[in-house]
């Protein structure tokens, strides 16, 4: 206890002191007072060790402490309040066991791809972490689909239609939340978890049943129209190398990424958003696309091209961002979120999973 009380004293008083054992130290000469401060908090001072009579003020600031005032609660799973002032928090997280850009094998495990090992299946890359130890990763390759716009699960990959339909063209998903445009950026600055959640969407999409449908089933006009093609795609898939069965990174386990996850895999800073095209920082997407690109054959790069969100503005569109830059527009921007028909194949699909 001793010297926990001489380190504290060297550390508030913002000098060493010589210290003698035999005696305790002189409050006031440590720089505490027996004087109230006129300017300082009630909750500011911090009392001498030797004597409580004795104290100085801290004025500790919730900034200076590394608190902020951004929403967490989407993102994080323990936050914790400023003493000195409750609008600051902090999240008390866990240090990642993956780093954004990692290599998920089959077996959870991950890691830099300049170790990546020949032993192990890969089947993703990290694009997010959480305080749990967790994330979320993005498959390898865009998902297809052959000409008459079916996916095909053991064969992921190598159809022919790199462009999907969102499906369910003219149905408005009645336990699916609308994104118009003000509500859309209000919970992306936010953060609002329903916004990133693309497992949940993916869950409802599945799940929901048309009334009846004039197409037949393995039809292109059944893809359009009758259901979530999209999200369907991504919930069949599962990794080349990998048992559908598998528990871990099996078919069930992805998902079609919401439109906040696909901000996450592109990088943006919330903080930022304002309006159509603001926030985009490209961080995230610049990692994940160098570990594609080393992985060459067992991955692909996102490229040029639009991605289906599984979020959903009204019963005609469904929401997409632009990864890349296309020389030929000055409206699809890095990182440009917009929307789409959702009966027309316009975009691609990456599957996304959540790992524990």
């Amino acid at each position: 206890m001793k010297y926990v009380l001489i380190l504290m004293m060297v550390l508030f008083s913002g000098q060493a002191v010589a210290i003698n054992c035999a005696q305790a130290p002189d409050c006031a000469e440590l720089g505490y007072s027996n004087v109230d401060d006129p300017n300082c908090k009630k909750d500011g001072y911090l009392y001498c060790p030797f004597d409580s009579n004795y104290k100085k003020c801290v004025e500790l600031n919730c900034q200076g402490l590394g608190y902020t005032n951004t929403e967490k609660s989407g993102w994080c799973s323990e936050i914790i309040t400023c003493p000195q002032d409750s609008s600051y928090t902090a999240c008390n997280c866990l240090k990642p066991r993956c780093n954004i850009g990692d290599v998920l094998y089959a077996d959870s495990s991950c890691g830099d791809v300049k170790d990546y090992s020949e032993d192990k299946v890969a089947v993703g890359v990290v694009y997010y972490t959480n305080c749990d130890g967790g994330g979320k990763v993005i498959s390898l390759k865009d998902l297809t689909l052959d000409s008459n716009h079916v996916f095909h699960p053991t064969e992921p990959f190598g159809n022919t239609v790199s462009l999907l339909p969102w499906g369910l063209h003219g149905i408005d998903v009645p336990t699916l939340k609308n994104y118009e445009n003000s509500q859309l950026f209000s919970d992306l600055q936010t953060r609002a978890p329903e916004l990133f959640d693309g497992e949940k969407d993916t869950q409802t999409l599945i799940n929901f049943k048309k009334d009846s449908c004039s197409y037949d089933e393995g039809t292109k006009e059944y893809a359009q129209y009758c259901v979530a093609t999209a999200a369907l795609a991504a919930h069949q898939f599962y990794p080349l190398g990998v048992e559908a069965s598998n528990t871990i990174v099996g078919a069930g386990r992805w998902y079609l990424p919401s439109l906040g996850e696909l901000t996450e895999l592109y990088g943006y800073d919330y903080n930022q958003i304002t309006t159509w095209n603001t926030g985009q920082t490209g961080e995230t997407i610049e990692k994940v696309n160098a570990t594609l690109s080393t992985l060459k054959d067992k991955a692909k790069p996102l490229s040029l091209t639009l991605y289906w969100a599984s979020t959903e503005k009204n019963y005609d569109l469904a929401r997409e961002l632009m990864f890349g830059k296309d020389p030929s527009s000055q409206n699809l921007g890095s990182g440009y979120i917009s929307e789409y028909h959702k009966n027309d194949p316009h975009c691609a699909v990456r599957a996304s999973l959540n790992f524990r």
